[in-house]
């Protein structure tokens, strides 16, 4: 063939591959522009029917499609978190198989490698833009970074995919062609680096994430930036476009490390973190500084510079008076952070933060909202609990339903002072508590002295809330609910004896029986170590108060219900109690936050509740791990 021909061959293939790019980036903006368009009709469609006194028309209709749909699209499925996920992903994939094996010469090994190399590059472009903490889709689809890491990490595979595939039949094309001398210009030099570093970066992400997450962040972001550098030496024509497309994708990743870098410098100044050790490895972390647009549940990353100077790690608001996060450890920073805690309790250390970050549904838009959390998952439920609490304005009727299950019962000294908040604050709205301990001590039920109550065993119908701790004998307490094998979690029933313990007081009650002794020590050990990490707060502790003292009435008993159960729950149950309660023409918020066990039982659940004959239900789920 000609050099003419040639030059011909090359402008028509470039001509194709510029525009199956175009179909490219209509497609995924199509797929965007479906959340866009859903997210905002239902958000219009729930503000009409919350302030609309006089029926909306074609609401039946509208509202039996879309909860039919979600019934379907939010129950877990293998390998992905939902039907919704695995749909997306389908589309996703779908698009690139399109694009890459439309319009171009399968029997030519360099026209296929060429497409492939577009492909990388579209693709790249789009990884990074779902990597962004800054991203735009969190206001336009109410998606932020987290809830698009299932996807990213999707479409990270496939990039590399296309990667291999246009490396190997550009390599078989050339050796096809006797010009092994091209393997070695630098431009190919270049793309060999340039592979090997995604290579390094999708090991980091499949490999190591999992077992070492600081050096994957480390081998991550290091080998991302060698291999964006590297490709932009591969293809540095400016007439190919393909330099453009990285250079672009490199822009949007440096504009979000600088906004995210300016963010923690402006809160730097005159601002510290109080570090104080919890129980079984858990740390307090109370700011100086409240940002602004802090609300419970979402989350900051925390920078404290003494504990470690080059990281940053996202844990999740508890509280924004002030600004606290309660920090489970693991490896790490997490490690180190509680070790000097527990070194130096209520130390202050210089410390900034970025954020917030995350999107879920506005509490304060419901009439009740479920919140199930198990273990350091309760981060989130009490933040948006507290959130919602702080919101409710007087003479509102919102109950919150709140699910938390832990191992043992020095963990719920981790959130002391929040259950007390939840017990005593001065708010309009009705909470009802329900605690369990998995691993709690069993103790024979004749040492349990009798209090009558009604049929929740909530005490005195007439009160709206009163506090009691039930007591269960059950062999099966000794073993966690929500196993690393995920067993569901509905196997596992608790059936209450009708026995209860007296109510929880403030601390400074006498203690006069000898009742549950084992149980009340270890809770009151617990506490004492949340004393001394909350100086000066009142805090609520499980001990018992003599039965005598108990009268009918009303200004002496408490006004929340905690009760408090033996062994595992059964949350499919509890689950379909709550909203099954609720009247048809009100609106329920469920939301969990804990291992995948537990958020596949609550994701089955809620699905079989979504009905049109039922009150609206809304779902959010808060996964482990970023």
């Amino acid at each position: 063939m000609s050099g003419a021909a040639k030059q011909a061959m090359f402008a028509q293939r470039q001509i194709i591959v510029e525009q199956q790019m175009r179909y490219f980036a209509a497609g995924i903006c199509g797929l965007i522009a479906i959340f866009v368009i859903l997210h905002w009709t239902r958000a219009l469609y729930s503000r009409i029917s919350r302030t609309s006194s006089s029926p909306i028309p074609f609401a039946a209709p509208f509202s039996a499609v879309t909860r039919a749909t979600r019934r379907l699209l939010i129950r877990k499925v293998p390998r992905f978190n939902s039907g919704g996920h695995a749909l997306l992903v389908a589309a996703y994939v779908g698009i690139n198989a399109a694009v890459c094996f439309t319009n171009v010469d399968l029997t030519s090994a360099g026209n296929v490698a060429a497409r492939f190399g577009w492909m990388t590059t579209a693709n790249m472009c789009f990884v990074v833009f779902l990597a962004l903490k800054n991203t735009p889709l969190a206001f336009l689809t109410a998606y932020s970074y987290e809830r698009l890491n299932c996807l990213h990490q999707i479409s990270g595979c496939l990039t590399f995919v296309c990667m291999v595939i246009h490396a190997a039949c550009y390599t078989a094309f050339f050796m096809g062609k006797n010009q092994r001398a091209l393997l070695v210009e630098k431009e190919q030099i270049a793309a060999i680096v340039a592979g090997f570093a995604f290579l390094s970066v999708t090991i980091s992400a499949l490999v190591i994430r999992p077992i070492w997450y600081e050096l994957f962040y480390v081998v991550h972001i290091c080998f991302f930036i060698v291999g964006i550098v590297c490709a932009c030496f591969h293809q540095p024509d400016f007439g190919k476009k393909i330099v453009i497309i990285l250079i672009l994708t490199a822009a949007m990743w440096f504009t979000d490390r600088v906004i995210r870098a300016a963010r923690a410098l402006y809160y730097l100044p005159n601002n510290s973190a109080t570090v104080h050790p919890l129980p079984h490895g858990g740390t307090k972390i109370v700011m100086k500084k409240v940002p602004t647009r802090a609300d419970g549940g979402k989350h900051f990353f925390v920078w404290i510079p003494r504990i470690r100077a080059f990281e940053m790690h996202p844990f999740t608001v508890v509280g924004t008076q002030p600004l606290e996060f309660i920090v489970k450890s693991h490896d790490g920073f997490t490690r180190d952070l509680h070790k000097y805690a527990a070194a130096h309790p209520g130390a202050t250390l210089s410390a900034s933060v970025d954020g917030p970050y995350g999107t879920f549904p506005d509490p304060i838009h419901y009439d009740k909202i479920v919140l199930i959390a198990g273990g350091g998952g309760a981060s989130f439920t009490f933040g948006l609990a507290v959130n919602a609490l702080e919101r409710m304005k007087e003479g509102s009727n919102t109950e919150i339903v709140f699910i938390w299950t832990v191992k043992q019962h020095d963990n719920l000294a981790w959130f002391t002072q929040h259950l007390e908040t939840l017990r005593t604050a001065n708010s309009p709205g009705i909470v009802n508590m329900n605690l369990y301990v998995t691993r709690a001590p069993v103790s024979p039920p004749d040492l349990i002295p009798h209090r009558h109550t009604d049929e929740q065993g909530t005490g005195h119908p007439g009160h709206d809330r009163t506090v009691t701790m039930s007591s269960t004998s059950t062999s099966s307490a000794v073993n966690s609910p929500f196993s690393p094998t995920g067993a569901d979690v509905d196997k596992y029933p608790v059936k209450e004896k009708s026995t209860t313990l007296p109510p929880i007081t403030h601390p400074r009650s006498t203690l006069s029986s000898d009742i549950e002794k084992e149980m009340e020590q270890r809770v009151e050990d617990a506490t004492a170590a949340a004393v001394s990490a909350t100086a000066g707060t009142r805090t609520s502790v499980i001990v018992a108060n003599p039965p005598e003292r108990h009268t009918d009435s009303d200004s002496e008993r408490p006004r929340r219900q905690h009760k408090m159960t033996a062994g595992r729950p059964d949350l499919g149950t509890l689950i379909r109690e709550a909203v099954q309660s609720t009247p048809r023409n009100q609106r329920v918020l469920v939301a969990s936050c804990g291992p995948q066990s537990l958020m596949t039982v609550v994701r089955d659940t809620t699905a079989g509740l979504v009905r049109a004959d039922g009150p609206a239900v809304e779902l959010h789920c808060e996964q482990f791990g970023w």
